[in-house]
């Protein structure tokens, strides 16, 4: 068996059925400039799909608003791009501010296994250098995410709560019960 690139893993598990979202978003990401021009995506990005919509976070609501009588006509050069064409475009300027994240159709903050954003991280170990530090600030940032968890009743580990209250117990011990079931 042959090594493969990252690229070429990467291009494998966007060809699967399940990807489409994502393979999508990323085409449009890339092909974004070209379809709106370089100054209007200076002040526009891309955040996300959902049923077929692009969003596209603004500037400004002015930019909101004209790039709204040009959507049909951007519609149209990034369609050419994608397998399965973009039904529509909203822009709004509500996640203009917020860090570039992806939305993608499904929201993983409703998942069990969902972790709040660990805050309160010591300074030291923000923004690793080494391995050493980086493995430092993973160390601290599970150490901080523990306090505030529950623990499985079966294997006393930690936990996410939403893990505990769909399977009642976590999902490692929830996964091993599955297999035995499935073996039987």
């Amino acid at each position: 068996m042959a090594l493969e690139g990252l690229g070429g893993l990467i291009k494998g598990l966007e060809d699967q059925d399940s990807w489409q979202v994502q393979r999508q978003f990323r085409l449009v990401v890339q092909h974004w400039p070209k379809a709106v021009g370089f100054a209007v995506a200076r002040k526009t990005r891309p955040v996300g799909i959902q049923r077929g919509t692009l969003y596209v976070a603004t500037a400004t609501a002015v930019w909101a608003q004209t790039l709204t009588y040009e959507r049909i006509k951007i519609l149209r050069k990034l369609n050419r791009h994608q397998r399965q064409p973009l039904k529509g475009i909203r822009f709004s300027t509500a996640q203009w501010a917020q860090p570039v994240t992806p939305k993608v159709a499904s929201s993983s903050t409703r998942h069990p296994s969902y972790v709040e954003r660990v805050e309160n991280v010591p300074a030291a170990v923000r923004s690793p250098q080494t391995a050493t530090e980086a493995f430092a600030h993973w160390s601290a940032m599970v150490q901080k995410m523990q306090q505030n968890q529950a623990q499985c009743p079966q294997c006393q580990c930690h936990c996410p709560q939403g893990e505990l209250d769909r399977w009642q117990v976590c999902s490692l011990c929830a996964s091993k019960r599955w297999a035995l079931t499935t073996r039987q």
